[in-house]
């Protein structure tokens, strides 16, 4: 399969001898491994062979390929084979780029403007029977350190400057410069990341009031995450491995994790410009391509789930994208696994449960597409900049094909996950009911009560401050005017003596009268701001009442930060149901409640007498609110609130699933219609096309058709799956209208619509005999469930 000439000397082939030898050679199957002499060659079967296997496993690298190939020909490895070979990938691989190009072209495809906004067709294939979805479309982004790539020759030479006489510096070691530029599809130049750097936001225009018009009734709600998380800061993230170059890649996926967009991170961590970069190219190309189709601002809003969406809601806010994201309408969001990292009153703000239009999405498809990704790193970490975003690019490619096979899989998975939840509505129902809770109006009362709850522990109340500054001024006041009489009795009694002491106590005198008369007009302001018709004194309840707050106000202050950690971390405990798991990482990661503690003990043993002290290994054991007999001492009790009540809150979460669920069910119906849609459109589009050109050009129609049948292999399976779903428990008859073929908004036929189009459940055509596995095991187990009924 390896190809190997002998090794003898040859003169330089003249250039246009070359090009035709080197064409002759691919054309027999053959491609030289390289451009001037072809002592050897790689056919390519042999190439393509390996091309398929690193998409599927990418931690399959070069030499262990070039090392297989020597023992089935029974040669001993040399290393300049690993090299040959991948010069002949690259070759392999321009080639099959090319092949795209051109068939991209002929169809009107070009171009990562029109990878990025058709990249999924449940999310992005527009049909004009599409219901008003509240959230138009949901995409999570996220950086990833895994692909790192130490720092190269070539990279040190590009960063610097020209030298003098116009030649770039000389070359070290013997590292090749490599200055090709890989990935274009997938990748947003660097240039395009630094322009959001935010010392450039001058440089960038925002669009003008009339285009960006906010929504009536909108509001970016602000998280305090930002000052409590360390990995937030500035100072942590922009902190680089100096042997690294690109110190990991920056992703924008679609919710069925199919590729929109990428950057690579250079040499920092997880800075802000990566996500403006990345929202400003797809908000931007999507706001061109309806202002071409003169569709106008979207009406549903646009999800984006990020792990510090609180913070980056700030900065989307103070920055040049702020208009475009309004006309966007940009949504942050938190995800499952994330949001339960934040603190309650952040989750009550982000977190995707109570989040409106959004259904059962999780916002962790970053972390599951990462999860297949890191397979690229050890083959990465090494490579030129080129190699490495050619990797990428093409495990990209692949693996999309591998997640357009699945999304029939997604859609059928989320049904019936949701028809699960939406079969427990009486449930709810029955629960609420014995709860004695009136409507769904009293969970969203209790998420605002709650979080109005959670910031006041966050500051001392005014009206507690001012009594507490009133007291502070009566008693100084006090202090002054006793010193001043003591003044005042010294210069009465004043007998002249050795010593002349006239001026030190007139001066006393004279400062003791003026500090008297500054906190009268203090006390006298103190007494307007709280409406106090009667001056405090020692005797009255009030005075006795801010004399304990003044003395208590370090312990409150402890004890609220306390409180507000502890009743954060138990609902997380209460949500999430896995109290041991949770308790062994509250251990290892909560080091502001350890502080926390610390703090309140300390201020609690300096009072008289001595309030209750509390361990770490006491917050471990506790299980929800009503063991924390230490929150009886807070200003607030929260458990005399209904919200807080163990049983409630697990009914509250019950009726947000359900919610969800609901939104779900709508969203899926709307993706089904378009996955349908688009088989059929994609199959009558390039049929067309490749009987236009092939009289013209059959190689193209050829290639035409061999693009369609990358996707059109899973479609008979998409069917099957898709109408499966009519056949799940709980299905209602009356959405079966979602399970036939619509009209593209870009179409200009409208698209006949008739029974002969819907093959029905079962009805798959050749492939009948064939059903898919876990269809036939939902079957069997909706049999056995109605049996089980019946009895």
């Amino acid at each position: 399969m390896l190809s190997l000439a002998a090794g003898t000397k040859q003169q330089a082939i003249p250039h246009t001898e070359h090009c035709w030898q080197s064409s002759s050679l691919v054309r027999a199957g053959i491609i030289p491994t390289s451009p001037l002499r072809h002592t050897a060659g790689v056919t390519v079967r042999t190439i393509s062979l390996y091309h398929k296997l690193f998409v599927r496993c990418p931690r399959l690298g070069i030499q262990p390929f070039a090392k297989a190939l020597c023992d089935i020909q029974g040669k001993a490895f040399k290393p300049y084979l690993s090299t040959q070979l991948y010069e002949a990938l690259d070759v392999y691989v321009a080639i099959l780029n090319g092949v795209r190009t051109r068939t991209r072209e002929a169809l009107s495809r070009q171009g990562r403007e029109w990878q990025m906004l058709n990249a999924c067709p449940c999310c992005q294939f527009r049909l004009k029977e599409d219901s008003n979805l509240r959230v138009r479309m949901i995409v999570s982004m996220d950086g990833n350190d895994s692909l790192k790539r130490v720092e190269r020759k070539e990279d040190v030479l590009q960063e610097q400057e020209q030298g003098e006489n116009g030649q770039g510096l000389p070359p070290v070691l013997k590292e090749r410069i490599d200055g090709r530029v890989g990935g274009a599809a997938y990748f947003a130049s660097r240039r395009e990341t630094n322009a959001w750097d935010e010392k450039n936001w001058g440089e960038i225009a925002e669009l003008s009031p009339e285009e960006s018009q906010p929504p009536v009734g909108s509001l970016w709600v602000e998280g305090r995450c930002e000052e409590r998380w360390q990995n937030m800061k500035e100072t942590s993230i922009s902190r680089s491995s100096a042997k690294f170059f690109e110190n990991g890649w920056f992703v924008l996926l679609c919710r069925h994790m199919l590729l929109l967009l990428a950057c690579n991170m250079i040499q920092s961590g997880e800075l802000a410009q990566y996500p403006l970069a990345l929202l400003h190219i797809f908000m931007a190309a999507e706001k061109e391509e309806r202002d071409i189709r003169q569709e106008g601002r979207p009406q549903g809003q646009l999800a984006v789930v990020y792990d510090i969406a609180c913070k980056t809601s700030k900065t989307v806010r103070r920055s040049p994208l702020n208009s475009l994201a309004q006309w966007s309408r940009f949504l942050p969001a938190v995800g499952a696994m994330h949001g339960y990292a934040h603190e309650r009153s952040c989750q009550l703000l982000f977190l995707m449960l109570y989040i409106v239009g959004v259904g059962l999405e999780d916002g962790e498809g970053c972390e599951r597409y990462f999860n297949v990704s890191n397979a690229l790193a050890a083959i990465t970490r090494h490579q030129s900049s080129f190699h490495r975003r050619q990797a990428i690019s093409e495990f990209a490619y692949f693996n999309d094909l591998q997640t357009y096979s699945s999304l029939s899989r997604f859609i059928y998975g989320n049904y019936k996950q949701a028809l699960g939840i939406i079969s427990t509505k009486n449930t709810v129902r029955n629960s609420m009911r014995e709860a004695g809770i009136a409507s769904p109006q009293v969970f969203y009362d209790w998420l605002v009560e709650e979080g109005e709850y959670l910031q006041r522990l966050y500051q001392t109340p005014p009206k507690e401050t001012l009594e507490m500054e009133y007291y502070l001024k009566l008693e100084a006041l006090k202090s002054c005017q006793e010193r001043l009489a003591k003044a005042r009795a010294a210069w009465l009694g004043y007998q002249p003596g050795l010593r002349d002491r006239t001026n030190a106590l007139e001066t006393k005198h004279r400062n003791e009268s003026e500090n008297e008369r500054k906190l009268l007009a203090d006390v006298q302001a103190f007494e307007a701001r709280l409406e106090l018709r009667k001056r405090w004194t020692e005797s009255c309840d009030e005075y006795k009442l801010a004399r304990t707050m003044v003395k208590e106000a370090s312990y409150r202050k402890a004890l609220d930060k306390l409180e507000a950690l502890l009743v954060s971390r138990c609902f997380e405990m209460a949500r999430l149901n896995l109290r041991k798991h949770i308790a062994n990482a509250l251990k290892t990661r909560s080091k502001s409640i350890q502080s926390a503690i610390a703090s309140y003990n300390e201020a609690a043993t300096a009072l008289f007498p001595p309030r209750q002290t509390i361990t770490w290994e006491e917050v471990l054991e506790f299980s929800f609110l009503g063991e924390f007999d230490i929150l009886r001492n807070a200003r607030d009790d929260v458990r005399t609130r209904q919200w807080a009540t163990f049983r409630n809150r697990l009914i509250m979460q019950q009726f947000f699933r359900l919610i969800r669920a609901e939104e779900e069910i709508d969203r899926l119906h709307v993706e089904i219609r378009r996955l349908l849609t688009y088989i059929c459109e994609e199959e009558r589009i390039l049929s067309a096309k490749a009987a236009e050109v092939e009289g013209v050009n059959p190689a193209l129609a050829l290639q035409i058709r061999e693009y369609w049948c990358e996707r059109s292999r899973f479609n008979d399976l998409h069917r099957r799956r898709l109408f499966a779903i009519k056949r799940l428990r709980g299905f209602n008859i009356a959405h079966a209208k979602y399970f036939t073929a619509g009209t593209p908004v870009t179409a200009q036929d409208t698209l006949v619509e008739s029974a002969d189009n819907d093959p029905g459940p079962w009805d798959e055509g050749e492939d009948g005999d064939e059903d898919d596995e876990e269809i036939l095991i939902d079957r069997v187990a909706t049999v056995m469930d109605l049996a089980v009924n019946d009895d």
